[in-house]
């Protein structure tokens, strides 16, 4: 009977024996997991600088072209011509289209034998006054006046100047440089079912109105420089200056302010809405990138780089703009701020800087 326990017995002892050891493996292994070697983050630095700020302000406006030239149609006849289409570059002077000329002809050669009769006339009336037509010089000026009004030279004169110009109307110019817009003339059409035969705009340089608090106008003078970036490519920014402030106060206490912005390429249009940013510099701040200031208890904070771990540091901050941040208190000239991977950080996290 003995025998037949200690046999039952065997097989408990052997299971309790290999639980023990399987725990006491799990502890150990608990244990090694448990360990953490510390983790070291390599972090981004910039150093702390001191300067000009520059602070911006912000507003919205409408791109213009510098000149917009109107192309009207100054005779009225049908229109036998149309050389251009929209988007064509023209330089002054170049011939856009014509209208037909036939009866500006006629008029124009009718005009010139008035004017010839009307001239035989004035020397009959001069002579009869004992005074040659080469004599206007000598001969009183009330004789000469009534010969002129008396013969309808006068007449004949303007009416011969109204009839070559409006020939020369017929063939229809750019009167500026620049690109053809708002095409209207269509050919075999008269010109007087249009309000124009097309606009040109010189978009060489662009102008931007935009308007601004009248709190806001004492930051800002004629050839500031301005950043414009359109809504239609809002990762391009083009380079510009305010060239004129208007003074005067609108009733919603706005001010208009224009900025010129040179258009080398052509990329910019006009009537396209843009953002622009105005920098006024104020010197001497202490600056660092906006990356750089967190927010911790409610706080902001700023962790620097010394001897190989990120230290917290308060701060307070005072102006702002689209990438930095001007520092009242908190941070001194030369102390490396951290830029890149702070986000995670903890109050002396050892960290090395990127190279």
């Amino acid at each position: 009977m003995k025998h037949l326990i200690s046999l039952v017995l065997i097989p408990f002892i052997l299971f309790a024996c290999d639980t023990s050891r399987a725990e006491d493996n799990d502890e150990e292994e608990a244990a090694r997991l448990s360990h953490s070697e510390t983790t070291v983050t390599e972090v981004g630095t910039t150093p702390v600088k001191k300067g000009q700020f520059a602070m911006e302000l912000l507003s919205n406006g409408q791109l213009q072209a510098r000149q917009k030239a109107v192309v009207p149609f100054r005779v009225q006849e049908l229109i036998t011509a149309v050389n251009v289409q929209e988007g064509d570059y023209v330089k002054a002077g170049h011939v856009l289209g014509r209208v037909e000329w036939f009866n500006y002809q006629k008029q124009l050669n009718d005009a010139q034998n008035q004017y010839e009769k009307a001239l035989i006339d004035l020397e009959d009336l001069l002579l009869g006054h004992g005074y040659a037509l080469g004599d206007t010089a000598s001969m009183p000026d009330n004789i000469l006046k009534m010969a002129r009004i008396r013969s309808g030279y006068n007449s004949a004169l303007s009416n011969l100047a109204q009839a070559k110009r409006d020939l020369a109307q017929t063939v229809i110019k750019a009167p500026i440089s620049g690109v053809v817009s708002n095409l209207q003339a269509k050919t075999n059409n008269p010109s007087g079912n249009y309000k124009m035969f097309c606009e040109i705009l010189d978009i060489a340089a662009m102008e931007l109105e935009f308007h601004l608090l009248e709190t806001e106008i004492q930051k800002v003078k004629t050839g500031l420089s301005v950043d414009v970036i359109p809504f239609g490519m809002p990762d391009t920014t083009f380079k510009g200056r305010v060239v004129s402030i208007n003074p005067a106060v609108n009733d919603k206490g706005m001010v208009r302010i224009t900025a010129s912005i040179s258009n080398p390429g052509g990329e910019l249009m006009d009537g396209m809405n843009a953002r622009v940013l105005l920098k006024h510099l104020v010197p001497g701040c202490l600056i660092i990138p906006k990356e750089a200031v967190l927010y911790r208890q409610n706080r902001e904070v700023v962790f620097v780089l010394e001897d190989g771990k990120a230290i917290w540091k308060y701060v307070e901050t005072n102006l702002e703009n689209s990438t930095h941040v001007a520092i009242n208190e908190g941070l001194e000239v030369g102390d490396e701020v951290i830029v890149e991977n702070n986000l995670n950080l903890a109050h002396e996290s050892e960290v090395v800087k990127k190279n």
